[in-house]
């Protein structure tokens, strides 16, 4: 790891310390369901995945870019009202509405909280310049897409694009699991579905099949914070 990562890692986990610290941190640590020891470690610049950072930005009232990469606003208008009115306790229940933020909701139940991520209006439409509405969280699972995505990397979806357009990557619904995987279309309307780990060999399905697969929509913006 490069000083200039180390570097990178300490500056986050002090911005974790200061937003922990408004809410109080053992409070943080119980309210994203994490061990005072692991908060701690974060704190002190250990590498933080970056389901926790979803978990305790959520947690603390600020915004996911301020506490992973140092940029934009560290609160939301509403987390500051909230702080104003001395009402710490509902930090961690109050979504964001209007002004500058928006809400991505996460896919089904995924384990951080119904609320979705808030994400800033000018990021979302600088970045994803589309409809918000059918957009939906997912974290990457398992080390089938790697090393284009990591375990526990945030995926944003796009739900109203099912449409397969060759080498992109799509959200699936196999065996009842939700996996990540790049789409390929054959000459004969088919498809080829691909890992981009080569452990995984790639699997061809006929057109029959292809007609009723389980597409949940294309990944459209993907990020991680630290990984080994």
């Amino acid at each position: 790891m490069s000083e200039a990562e180390k570097q990178a890692m300490r500056e986050r986990g002090e911005r974790l310390r200061q937003a922990a610290q408004t809410v109080g941190i053992t409070h943080a640590a119980k309210a994203a369901g994490l061990a005072y020891t692991t908060l701690r470690d974060y704190m002190n610049g250990q590498e933080m995945k970056f389901s926790a950072a979803i978990t305790l930005a959520r947690v603390c009232g600020v915004s996911l870019e301020w506490l992973a990469y140092g940029t934009g606003e560290p609160q939301t208008s509403a987390t500051s009202s909230l702080r104003e009115a001395g009402n710490d306790d509902a930090l961690v229940k109050a979504p964001a509405r209007g002004g500058y933020q928006t809400v991505i909701p996460w896919h089904e139940a995924a384990g951080f909280g119904e609320d979705g991520l808030r994400i800033s209006k000018h990021w979302l439409d600088s970045t994803l310049p589309r409809d918000p509405a059918p957009l939906r969280l997912l974290t990457a699972a398992g080390d089938a897409m790697s090393p284009t995505l990591k375990d526990g990397d945030l995926l944003i979806v796009d739900t109203a694009a099912t449409t397969v357009s060759g080498g992109a990557l799509y959200a699936l619904r196999l065996a009842g699991e939700t996996v990540i995987r790049r789409l390929d279309l054959r000459f004969d309307g088919g498809l080829r579905i691909l890992a981009d780990n080569d452990r995984y060999p790639p699997q061809d399905i006929a057109p029959e099949a292809a007609a009723t697969l389980g597409i949940l929509g294309e990944i459209v913006w993907s990020g991680g914070v630290q990984h080994d």
